[in-house]
């Protein structure tokens, strides 16, 4: 089994874990690092060969944090460049086509990328994000920014959102549309040259929060050549679920995730559904809590759908869709 995982807040967690935003989730984990820690994601604790995609999440609101986007952005850049290393056990890729020689190395493949590019107001920040070697930029978070709008605002794809989206696109760094509200989101697809993804979003029809695809939208992803991640948050899993914990008659179950799987699968998304955990930023079933508990997962996804599916849906279609992204 490989693991290729779209979206995990694991940086954040652990740069910024005296901050209010993380402190409580990440209480105990001072001190902790890419390989050692006692969050959800840990390189010692990774049971097979893995690519991990590191989002850098910038808070809408940095009010708590006492410093603007960029400045947060460049310590978390800073943080993440400290901690990976060619010869560590947890080595940054800047090319996917690199991947398959850091596993081949028994190293972690670590892909830098942003969750909101608030901290990308021009092209010039584009351009040094692109020489940090971030790999996928989430447009927003859930508020507006200078390139679009998140899921808890209204308005499209901005006039500088449409020259950043076509700055990511020519620099190879994969635009994704997660975060986006739906108008937003057809700006993307509509003005997109290159297939773009979803890193962590789930299936609308199945459960109805915002931040979930609606049919239209996964196939349009699919059509694009894109991926989607499914997300382990129990609140974009299941209805039942009201805020962060188990809800009140039950645990999450596989079911109630497979049922997300099964609808992209109707929808013709075999080549396009991947991970996209949202480990270290969201809580998921007690079930999927932890990196080593992934294998299990895919135990489970594999007898439902097949050993087949479940090999694209945890590797390959997310490897190829990134190293297609490099030569394409």
């Amino acid at each position: 089994m490989r693991v290729f995982d779209l979206h995990c807040d694991t940086i954040d967690s652990l740069a910024y874990a005296d901050y209010g935003a993380f402190s409580e989730y990440v209480q105990g984990a001072r001190g902790g690092d890419l390989v050692h820690n006692s969050i959800q994601l840990a390189a010692d604790r990774i049971p097979c060969p893995w690519c991990q995609c590191y989002a850098i999440w910038v808070p809408d609101d940095l009010a708590a944090f006492g410093m603007t986007a960029l400045e947060f952005y460049r310590g978390a850049r800073n943080w993440f460049a400290a901690h990976t290393s060619p010869d560590g056990p947890v080595a940054q890729v800047r090319d996917a086509r690199d991947i398959d020689a850091a596993l081949e190395a028994g190293k972690v493949a670590a892909l830098l990328t942003i969750e909101n590019g608030l901290p990308l107001q021009s092209i010039e920040l584009i351009d040094e994000a692109a020489a940090d070697g971030v790999k996928m930029v989430t447009l927003t978070w859930n508020a507006a920014n200078p390139i679009a709008h998140g899921s808890q605002a209204q308005g499209g794809l901005t006039s500088y959102g449409h020259e950043a989206l076509r700055a990511l696109e020519d620099r190879r760094m994969v635009v994704d549309v997660s975060h986006l509200n739906d108008e937003s989101f057809w700006d993307v697809a509509r003005a997109a040259r290159r297939p773009f993804a979803a890193s962590h979003s789930n299936a609308r029809t199945v459960c109805g929060h915002e931040r979930n695809l609606t049919d239209d939208q996964f196939r349009a992803i699919v059509d694009a050549g894109g991926v989607v991640g499914i997300n382990y948050f129990r609140g974009f899993i299941s209805d039942r679920v009201t805020g962060f914990d188990a809800p009140p008659d039950g645990e999450v179950t596989f079911d109630e995730l497979a049922a997300h799987i099964e609808r992209f699968l109707d929808l013709g998304g075999e080549g396009a559904i991947a991970l996209g955990s949202d480990f270290d930023g969201s809580e998921t079933p007690e079930w999927l809590d932890a990196c080593e508990k992934v294998a299990p997962f895919h135990e489970l996804v594999a007898a439902r759908f097949g050993k087949d599916l479940a090999d694209r849906m945890f590797w390959s279609n997310a490897h190829d869709f990134f190293v297609r992204n490099e030569t394409a």
